[in-house]
């Protein structure tokens, strides 16, 4: 064999090894270190149920597979955004949680806080989970026609009407937005002398899930409590 059929056959050699390298690496870009990840298909706002048709699936380094994103569409189905999603990029798994994690309860219901007076509210003593009736108390004049001396003044009388009733509450709070109730206490170790517990933050703020039609109900009987000095009483409800 002379040396020219020897170069050609060390030349075709060389030519197969590129070759390979070249279509091994493209193989590996293309299976290996690239995966498909859910992105938006454009701008998603805060606030946005999310449905599948919103996203495409787009190649993307395969590092992100180990951080902290949604990996499939159906991961992403029924969340809701708690932050704009930018179109085209991974979405992080902060940036989209479950209704009623957002919402602290189903979407059926609207959430409100309302300002309690801790004796008005079982004693400051309402946890989160429990059900409460809310009733409304108002002063009310009788009728001065009633009356045989007309010297006497118009008697008062109170009244008392429920304006929700097995309410679920889904937050309390201080007046400084702090955990309150009983849940807020903690117990801490004093040494051998045993141990000391710490006052429990009252309750001041009650959050609860209310149906839309009785939001209305309940802001007015707040807003009476203020300027008509009425009064906003909190019960356990029945189990």
């Amino acid at each position: 064999m002379n040396r020219t059929v020897q170069f050609l056959i060390g030349l075709l050699a060389i030519g197969l090894a590129v070759a390979a390298g070249i279509y091994g690496r493209t193989t590996y870009l293309r299976e290996v270190s690239t995966y498909q990840v859910p992105v938006p298909a454009a701008d998603i706002p805060a606030y946005t149920v999310l449905d599948p048709s919103m996203f495409q699936m787009r190649d993307m380094p395969r590092a992100l597979e180990s951080l902290p994103y949604f990996q499939t569409v159906e991961d992403l189905d029924g969340l809701i955004t708690n932050r704009p999603l930018p179109g085209g990029l991974p979405v992080p798994g902060s940036s989209a949680v479950p209704a009623a994690s957002f919402r602290l309860a189903d979407a059926a219901y609207e959430v409100v806080s309302i300002p309690v007076d801790p004796v008005s509210a079982v004693g400051g003593q309402v946890q989160v989970g429990q059900r409460v009736n809310l009733y409304r108390m108002i002063a009310a004049e009788s009728d001065p026609n009633q009356s045989t001396d007309g010297a006497k003044p118009a008697l008062r009388s109170i009244q008392v009407e429920m304006i929700a009733e097995n309410v679920l509450v889904v937050d309390v709070r201080s007046s400084q937005g702090v955990k309150a109730g009983p849940d807020s206490q903690e117990t801490q170790a004093t040494g051998a002398m045993g141990s000391n517990s710490q006052q429990a933050e009252q309750v001041q703020i009650l959050t609860l899930a209310l149906e839309p039609e009785t939001v209305r109900k309940v802001l007015d009987a707040v807003a009476s409590s203020k300027k008509q000095g009425g009064l906003l009483w909190t019960t356990l409800a029945i189990p």
